[in-house]
C-alpha cells in the first residue's frame, strides 16, 4: 500500500480527518469534563459557606443592637469591636473553637456592619489589607491586595422587621482555584498527549479499513492483467492464422484445416467470455435461474457417465462412491450444480497421470451433503492450497497452458457452493494427490 500514492494519500487523508474528529470531540469533552467540575466545586463551596452563615446569622441576630449582648457576643465568638475602621487592630483571630475545628484548613471570616456598611466587628482570619465592599450582594467573589480569592455571602440583619445591620461571612477560595489549576494543567497537558495517540491510532486503523480495499484493488488489477494475456493468447492464434488464410487462399486443401484452428480459438475465447460473466453475475447476485430439488445421486451419475470419455482419452480410472442409501436433495440450481461438480472432477482427471484413479464420494453428514472428489495425482502444494480458488491463479501455469484450462474453474466452483449456502475444502500433498470437498446443506 506504502508504493501505491493513492492509497497512501487516502489513508493519510483518512487519519488526518479522523485525528481532527477526534481532536474536536476531545476539546469539546475536555471543556464539559472542566465546566461541570467547576461548577460542582463552586456549589460544594457555597453549599458549606451557607451553612456557616445560617448557623452564625442564628446566634447572633437576637443579640443584634441589643443592650449588653454585643459585647457576651463578641466575647463568644472572639470577635474584634471596632468603633471606627481604623481602630480594629490588624491581628489574627479565631471564630469559636468548633467553627473553627470544623472550617479548618480553610480560612474564614466574618463582619458585623452597620446600616450603612460600616464596619462594626469582625472575627476570624487577618484581612487588615481586605477592602471592605460597599456592594452589599448576596454572592460575590473578592480579591485583597495579594490576590487571594474569597468567596463572600452577605445576609441582613433584622430588628422589629427592618434591616438593622449585615452579617458577612466568607472563606478563601484558595485551595479550589489550585484543584481547578491543576485540572485544566492535566487537560491542556493530557490534550496533545491523547491527540499523538489518535493520530497513531487514526494512522494504523485506517491502514486497517483500507486493507480490503487495497486487496481487491490489486485483485482487480490481476484479473485486468491475467484476463488481457488469456483473451491475447487466441487473439494472437486468431490473428496468425488469418494471416495464414490470406497467404495460401489459393490452396482450398488448407483452409479446411485453418478453419478448424480458428474455431476451436473462437469457442475457447467464447468460454473464457462466457466464464466470467458468469462470474461477474455471482459477484452482482444476478444469477438467472429457479431453485428446485436436485438430486445429488442422479448429478453424480451423469456427470461420471458424461466425463468417462475424458478419463479414457486420459487413462484414468473414474469411479463413484455412494455410501448412502437414499436419495439426497438439495435445494438449488441444477445447471449450476453441474457446473460445480464437473469443473472438480475435470480438474482432478487433468492433474491425474496415466493408470491413476479418480473417485467421486456421496455421503450424508447431519443435515448436509458430503460430495468428495479424490484423486491420485500431482497434489498441491501448501503455499499454493489458500490461492488455488483465486481467479486465474494456476499452480502450474505451463501445464494449464497445454491443456486449456483458464484458471477459472476453481473460482466458479467456489462461487456456486457459496451461493448455495455451502463451501468447498481442499486436503493435499504434493504426490500423493488431492480430496475436494464439497458441503451443501440438505433439503428439509
Amino acid at each position: 500500500m506504502k508504493r501505491n500514492p493513492i492509497f497512501h494519500q487516502t489513508r493519510l487523508r483518512l487519519a488526518a480527518w479522523y485525528t481532527l474528529v477526534m481532536g474536536g470531540i476531545l476539546g469539546l469533552s475536555s471543556l464539559g469534563v472542566y465546566s461541570v467540575v467547576a461548577h460542582a466545586y463552586y456549589e460544594t463551596i457555597d453549599q458549606g459557606l451557607q451553612s456557616v452563615a445560617n448557623a452564625l446569622h442564628k446566634s447572633i441576630e437576637p443579640a443584634w443592637q441589643q443592650p449588653g449582648q454585643l459585647q457576651r457576643l463578641a466575647k463568644e465568638f472572639s470577635l474584634e469591636l471596632c468603633v471606627g475602621q481604623t481602630n480594629c487592630l490588624p491581628k489574627r483571630t479565631s471564630i469559636k473553637k468548633s467553627i473553627k475545628e470544623a472550617t479548618n484548613p480553610v480560612n474564614y471570616y466574618i463582619r458585623l456592619l452597620d446600616r450603612s456598611g460600616k464596619l462594626f466587628a469582625s472575627g476570624g482570619m487577618k484581612f487588615d489589607n481586605f477592602p471592605i465592599t460597599s456592594k452589599l450582594q448576596y454572592w460575590q467573589i473578592l480579591t485583597d491586595s495579594s490576590g487571594t480569592l474569597y468567596r463572600e455571602i452577605t445576609l441582613p440583619l433584622y430588628t422589629q422587621k427592618q434591616v438593622s445591620g449585615y452579617l458577612q461571612v466568607a472563606r478563601s477560595i484558595t485551595d479550589l482555584e489550585q484543584h481547578l489549576t491543576y485540572l485544566r494543567l492535566a487537560l491542556v497537558l493530557g490534550l496533545p498527549i491523547s491527540m499523538i495517540f489518535v493520530g497513531l491510532s487514526s494512522w494504523w486503523l485506517a491502514g486497517r479499513a483500507m486493507q480490503p480495499v487495497y486487496l481487491s484493488y490489486r485483485q482487480m488489477q490481476q484479473f485486468t492483467a491475467d484476463a488481457a494475456h488469456e483473451f491475447r493468447t487466441p487473439l494472437a492464434a486468431m490473428y496468425s492464422t488469418i494471416e495464414a488464410a490470406i497467404k495460401l487462399q489459393q490452396e482450398p486443401k488448407s483452409n479446411g484445416r485453418i478453419l478448424d484452428v480458428l474455431k476451436r480459438q473462437n469457442r475457447r475465447l467464447s468460454q473464457l467470455v462466457g466464464d466470467l460473466l458468469l462470474l461477474t453475475r455471482i459477484d452482482q447476485k444476478e444469477l438467472t435461474g429457479k431453485y428446485q430439488y436436485c438430486c445429488l445421486n442422479d448429478l453424480i451419475s451423469d456427470l461420471i457417465e458424461e466425463l468417462a470419455f475424458l478419463a479414457v482419452e486420459t487413462k484414468v480410472n473414474l469411479s463413484k462412491q455412494v455410501q448412502v442409501s437414499e436419495k439426497l436433495y438439495v435445494m438449488g440450481n441444477e445447471e449450476q450444480l453441474y457446473r460445480l461438480i464437473s469443473n472438480l472432477i475435470a480438474n482432478a482427471i487433468q492433474a491425474t497421470s496415466s493408470g491413476g484413479k479418480v473417485t467421486v464420494f456421496l455421503e450424508k453428514i447431519e443435515l448436509y451433503a458430503m460430495i468428495k472428489v479424490e484423486d491420485t495425482g500431482i497434489g498441491i502444494a501448501v503455499e499454493h492450497q489458500q490461492r488455488i480458488f483465486d481467479r486465474f491463479y494456476r499452480v502450474d501455469r505451463d501445464r494449464s497452458r497445454t491443456s486449456g484450462g483458464s484458471g477459472l474453474g476453481l473460482a466458479i466452483a467456489i462461487a456456486i457452493a457459496r451461493t448455495h449456502k455451502g463451501n468447498i475444502h481442499v486436503q493435499s500433498q504434493p504426490g500423493l494427490g488431492s480430496i475436494f470437498t464439497v458441503r451443501l446443506p440438505l433439503s428439509s
